[in-house]
């Protein structure tokens, strides 16, 4: 009699078995998570398998959202929905009201702009909010809000925040991202001069009272200006080195300083010596006899921040606390580096670029002869790895390959590895070894998508890599 009590009961357990069934939640403000068409269904169970096992990974193909059958967005801003003002909440001057459009339109507008001026975006979509790096590191906020409705007027308000850097730098951003947002402008024909980095009004200040002195020569005048910026680099001050990597920006663009005084700077960035430039009506053995030991040390200063993010063996700040490779300052100081060589390296493979932009009311400039480009470039390179160990070509390929999260050094590090590879065939050679095909054209995607500079860069080294070796 037990033993038929007991097996009634465990026919019982078997028909009082649990199913598993499932059913797609969807929550408000969760729409990210969400896929427009409906997810795979889960394969019938085969036989013999065990009812108990539930494979999770089945249900969670499609779990990702997907882009729709055809060309992809063209926005990379892809705002879900707009918040209201909050009450008490101040606006910044720099908003901007815009009617009778879609959020999807003004965002797309703000996306194109964004990237025709190389502005580094980390978008949330959720939030509709964005944050926004310059070339010159001014760091951004913008937000899309809905037009409060106490407000006589209905659309969308666009916003923009400065969190750090210079606030003239951001006022000339601002005004392209505003008017690109609105539709007053058209992002494709922007300005030349909003393509060229800025750099603080006080390195122009510092350079210029010394660059316009009209009781000493171009080049004597140019001496003197690097060595300022020397004695600013080799402080221990975290600003007072940012301001002499600033100097030597400005002093390696034949734009904005000449073609003497861009071309002695870049010798000293490349080579720690200005011997290669011969300046007409100067004896060698006279006037241009200087003390070089200031730029052997800006050379290694540049090299150490380009290759260990550090200059020389000093990581300690005036705190005494060790500083990282990825810490703010240093990787403020590492871009600069990064501009400094590009610029230089461009001034010697293009010496005579700016040489007929000189105004008409400014006095005569020096005519100067210089090393050409091949020599400079196999020099540079030879005296790189002689000083710091390190292959200087390793170190730009792998900066382009963090492109994705540092758009505008993979930008510098391309600039410098096309003007290397036009310059030298060891240098192509070279780098076609390492794999820079690859990593560029990764880089160059990205560009595409979000970097104008990055792009052009880009495209000009998978030119020259595309170049058949010569024997």
């Amino acid at each position: 009699m037990k033993r038929q009590t007991s097996e009634k009961s465990d026919e019982s357990r078997n028909e009082e078995r649990p199913e598993f069934r499932f059913v797609q939640m969807r929550t408000e403000g969760r729409d990210a998570m969400m896929q427009t068409e409906p997810g795979p269904k889960a394969p019938p169970a085969a036989a013999g398998a065990s009812n108990e096992i539930i494979d999770k990974s089945v249900y969670a193909v499609g779990a990702a959202p997907r882009a729709p059958e055809g060309k992809p967005p063209r926005s990379n801003f892809l705002p879900k929905n707009l918040r209201p003002v909050p009450a008490f909440y101040p606006l910044e001057k720099s908003t901007r009201l815009v009617e009778d459009e879609e959020a999807s339109e003004i965002a797309e507008r703000i996306s194109e702009s964004l990237r025709s001026l190389s502005i580094q975006a980390m978008y949330d979509n959720e939030t509709a909010t964005a944050s926004l790096i310059t070339v010159e590191n001014v760091e951004m906020h913008l937000a899309l809000w809905k037009a409060p409705a106490t407000s006589q007027q209905e659309g969308i308000l666009v916003e923009l925040q400065r969190r750090k850097g210079d606030s003239i730098v951001f006022h000339r951003y601002s005004r392209s991202i505003l008017d690109a947002a609105v539709g007053d402008v058209d992002v494709s024909n922007l300005p030349y001069d909003m393509q060229d980095a800025m750099y603080s009004k006080k390195a122009q200040r510092l350079l210029s009272m010394e660059l316009k002195n009209e009781e000493k020569a171009e080049h004597e005048n140019a001496v003197i200006a690097i060595e300022i910026a020397h004695g600013l680099l080799m402080k221990d001050r975290m600003d007072a080195r940012q301001l002499g990597l600033e100097s030597l920006c400005l002093l390696t663009d034949a734009r904005k300083t000449g073609q003497v005084t861009a071309m002695l700077a870049s010798h000293a960035v490349l080579l720690g010596s200005t011997r290669g430039v011969e300046i007409a009506g100067v004896e060698a053995d006279d006037d241009m006899m200087l003390d070089e030991g200031p730029f052997q040390e800006i050379r290694e200063a540049i090299l150490s921040l380009v290759q260990f993010s550090r200059i020389g063996e000093d990581e300690v700040d005036e705190t005494d606390i060790v500083m990282s490779p990825d810490s703010e300052q240093m990787t403020l100081l590492h871009n600069l580096a990064l501009a400094v060589l590009a610029n230089a390296l461009d001034n010697v493979e293009n010496p005579e670029r700016f040489d007929d932009n000189v105004p008409e009311d400014s006095k005569p400039r020096s005519r100067l002869r210089t090393a050409s480009s091949t020599d400079v470039a196999n020099d540079f390179l030879q005296q790189t790895e002689d000083v710091t160990n390190k292959d200087v070509l390793k170190t730009l390929i792998s900066e382009l390959g963090k492109a994705q999260q540092k758009p505008h050094n993979a930008a510098l590090s391309a600039k410098c590895l096309g003007s290397l590879c036009r310059a030298s065939d060891e240098a192509r050679k070279r780098a076609k070894e390492l794999g820079a095909k690859n990593v560029v054209s990764t880089a160059l995607d990205v560009g595409v998508r979000t970097h104008l500079k990055l792009e052009t860069a880009c495209k000009t080294v998978v030119k020259v890599l595309e170049r058949p070796d010569q024997d």
